[in-house]
């Protein structure tokens, strides 16, 4: 890593860590607010007008934390989608299935055909000639199965953000 690439680094962690404590400074800014707001002297309001104030500012706080939970619900799966979708990811994953599976199936087969070596009259070279092929199939088929795997992380996703799938 440059010289360059480190400080602009530290700078972008710098900025995070800054934003980080305004937003906790703006946050004791807003109780504050409403401390001073609930204990101030109502003059010449009615205990029913207080009570209206109050509730009226509490449904704006129930609306703004449900609008707040829609945008994280959003960004999460704009985010998950982002990462099933990602290129780097597919080639992490087809590479693993290939250093994985291909040879697990490749030696699989092997033992079946193996067997079938003890009956060779009928089928030892449609089978040897077939092994590559079938586990491409097989390949290309779990790979499917992981692709419809995403519909069942999407129900995850909704689960946990409370939503109906």
């Amino acid at each position: 890593m440059t010289t360059f690439a480190r400080t602009q680094a530290a700078r972008l962690r710098d900025v995070v860590v800054g934003a980080v404590y305004q937003a906790g400074d703006a946050g004791e800014l807003v109780i504050a607010s409403v401390r001073y707001t609930a204990t101030r002297p109502f003059t010449g309001e009615t205990a029913d007008a207080v009570q209206r104030r109050l509730a009226g500012m509490a449904a704006r706080g129930a609306a703004e934390r449900e609008k707040a939970q829609g945008r994280a619900g959003a960004a999460l799966n704009a985010a998950i989608t982002a990462l099933a979708t990602n290129a780097v990811v597919d080639r992490m994953v087809d590479a693993q299935l290939d250093r994985v599976l291909r040879p697990l199936v490749r030696d699989i087969l092997d033992d079946v055909l193996e067997m079938l070596e003890k009956e060779p009259e009928r089928l030892q070279s449609l089978v040897r000639g077939q092994r590559d092929t079938m586990v491409d199939e097989l390949v290309g088929r779990i790979r499917s199965g992981a692709a419809a795997g995403d519909v069942a992380v999407d129900r995850v996703t909704a689960r946990v953000l409370r939503r109906e799938a």
